[in-house]
């Protein structure tokens, strides 16, 4: 887990000002292979063990981190792991490389061992937080409490969504070959 200190930065497209509290998250999103020593009777896709989990609902991934003693990141505890605190669109920067990202420009067609673009770290060195698996938040989209909210785009979608802020409403109880998740505390 990588530490990710206290304060503000720079939310949203707006880039409005929000305050965190210090908190930990996962470096990776995790993977088919760590899914499976908590969830014994998971089948890992043959040859995919380090790639992220997917089609995971968001109370699977809830109930994961909590048998970890973890639980998901907030909506601004991601982004602010994913952004720093100067405001970028993606986690690089503020210009779009498909070289640092897996997403559809990439041409890769699916998820991709975790920590396979080493160049599209965060600020504070959290990698894959655009592309590869949208990822599961502890957000809803409204007050209405419908949909979960899931970060950073995948490899099924461009550009856009892969910016820090982007946002893919779900019902929680969805699994989507798109969707995957990390932990924090």
């Amino acid at each position: 887990m990588i530490d990710i200190p206290g304060g503000d930065y720079k939310s949203g497209p707006s880039k409005k000002t929000v305050k965190v509290e210090k908190f930990s998250i996962d470096t990776y999103e995790v993977t088919n292979a760590e899914y499976k020593e908590v969830n014994k009777n998971f089948e890992i896709p043959a040859g995919k063990e380090k790639n992220p989990v997917q089609e995971i609902s968001y109370f699977d991934a809830e109930a994961y981190c909590k048998a970890l003693g973890k639980r998901l990141p907030t909506l601004f505890e991601w982004e602010k792991a994913a952004r720093g605190t100067d405001g970028r669109l993606y986690p690089w920067g503020n210009d779009f490389d498909k070289s640092k990202t897996n997403t559809v420009e990439s041409g890769k067609g699916g998820t991709v061992p975790v920590g396979s673009y080493p160049n599209g770290k965060s600020p504070y060195g959290v990698m894959d937080m655009a592309g590869n698996l949208w990822e599961w938040v502890d957000a809803w989209d409204s007050a209405e409490k419908k949909y979960r909210l899931s970060m950073g785009g995948s490899y099924f979608d461009d550009e856009e969504n892969a910016k820090v802020f982007s946002e893919l409403k779900s019902i929680p109880d969805d699994e989507h070959e798109y969707v995957g998740f990390r932990c924090a505390k």
